[in-house]
């Protein structure tokens, strides 16, 4: 069964800039993907669809079965807790301990008590921090931090944990820890989205990879090695000229966005 469906998703930002074009794909459950590109390729923009942070402008995604143009505001939290987000710009808070970060996730879903704290402990153990639990964000190191963040998207139970630059600020022995815990959590059935710049993990790693280029879906590959049109500004540039030259000619949808931001 499919945990996500991309059907013909467009994402238009307010001032034209082209995020998503004609995107297509599905994810099985249980599958571990990367989301490879160059930066503003949309990567980014592809995961906030996914887990409904952002709208399409045209198109139509279902995850677990939900079309989420037809889920109702007042049933999206209930919606979100579906999905553990890791991103860094949902950082950690520097006048919380790495325990009370976690446990921030436990309250916004209210479930916050014994067994609330219980699952923040056993998080943080499994993932190798719990004698950190009492520390403070400067206190700990880059990738205790980002463990820290990791717990932090599963506490609440997703069954789907999506990962933006997981890697990011972490050097190469971190990444690495970060990488194998995230292949446990997947073993244990959670399907797993990362998005990633580091050419050399997502080669190691030899999952299935989607290869953006200009908001569109240039590859699609099992198995697979960080593909070199992820990184090929001749591609990026070929796929803008060619959007110029529709829209100039009329053949290209002019659509109006239905929030702000910028693609990335």
């Amino acid at each position: 069964m499919e945990a996500v469906v991309f059907e013909n998703v467009n994402k238009v930002f307010a001032r034209g800039e082209v995020a998503a074009e004609d995107v297509s794909f599905s994810i099985k459950k249980g599958e571990f993907v990367f989301v490879i590109g160059r930066s503003g390729a949309g990567k980014s923009t592809l995961l906030r669809l996914m887990s409904a942070q952002e709208r399409t402008t045209s198109g139509r995604i279902w995850v677990n079965g939900q079309e989420l143009d037809r889920i109702p505001e007042k049933k999206m939290p209930y919606f979100r807790r579906q999905i553990g987000v890791m991103q860094s710009d949902l950082g950690l808070l520097d006048d919380r301990t790495l325990f009370d970060n976690v446990y921030l996730s436990v309250i916004a879903t209210e479930q916050q008590g014994r067994k609330g704290k219980r699952r923040v402990e056993s998080l943080l153990r499994a993932m190798g921090i719990i004698d950190r639990a009492r520390f403070y964000p400067r206190e700990v190191s880059m990738g205790e931090a980002a463990r820290a963040l990791l717990a932090r998207a599963m506490v609440i139970g997703p069954s789907i944990l999506i990962a933006d630059e997981p890697t990011a600020n972490l050097d190469p022995d971190a990444s690495w820890d970060l990488m194998c815990l995230l292949t446990e959590l997947n073993r244990q059935g959670i399907t797993v989205v990362v998005a990633s710049h580091n050419q050399e993990l997502v080669s190691i790693m030899r999952r299935r990879v989607i290869t953006l280029s200009a908001g569109r879906l240039v590859a699609d590959e099992k198995n697979a090695v960080y593909n070199v049109r992820a990184a090929d500004a001749m591609e990026e540039r070929r796929i803008l000229h060619e959007r110029e030259y529709r829209k100039q000619n009329g053949t290209l949808s002019d659509h109006s966005d239905r929030g702000g931001g910028q693609p990335e």
